[in-house]
């Protein structure tokens, strides 16, 4: 597992600086200090080694986010950027303008329909749909780009000072859900 770790690892941080088609299995084994042979024996290429990577923070996040409704959202959003601080060398990637945008585009409709879903519960089944979606693609797209400036700028601002910008969206949007119900 230590040595996925530093393949992962390494992976990122090429992904950080390149696009995914110009990184090669000797730029990762020299990042990650290990033989190429190493490399090979937990991936077949690197698009397999990204693929897995992928997998694995997709599968984690969508734990964190079936939690979403049993927790206030300044828990939830402190669970989910100690979950990104941890793991910032993923979400630079993740965010780079180098990386692909299959796992970015993934990820926000992860958050998108776990959203969804909690809102939906939250107002009802005769809540105009269009008003609902609206609200959860902004609110979702505002929270990403919080984020994603946070990752950038490597955690400059408090962890605290995130989790209440993004709690307070989260109290705004409610609100005007709130107000287009009447």
């Amino acid at each position: 597992m230590k040595t996925k770790h530093a393949i992962f690892t390494a992976l990122a941080e090429l992904m950080s600086e390149k696009e995914l088609r110009h990184i090669t299995v000797q730029n990762i084994s020299d990042k990650a200090d290990i033989h190429r042979v190493t490399f090979y024996k937990h991936f077949m290429d690197i698009y397999d080694a990204y693929e897995q990577l992928t997998k694995i923070i997709l599968s984690e996040v969508g734990v964190l986010l079936t939690q979403h409704g049993e927790k206030s959202p300044a828990t939830f959003y402190h669970d989910i950027l100690n979950y990104i601080s941890e793991h910032s060398v993923y979400f630079k990637m993740i965010f780079s303008p180098h990386n692909t945008s299959s796992l970015y585009q993934n990820l926000l409709k992860l958050f998108i329909g776990y959203e969804g879903l909690f809102l939906s519960e939250q107002f009802g089944p005769d809540y105009p749909e269009s008003v609902l979606t609206c609200a959860i693609r902004y609110h979702v797209n505002g929270c990403f780009a919080v984020i994603a400036d946070w990752i950038m700028t490597d955690l400059a601002h408090p962890q605290e000072y995130i989790v209440k910008t993004l709690s307070e969206f989260d109290n705004n949007i409610y609100a005007y859900l709130k107000r287009q119900q009447t």
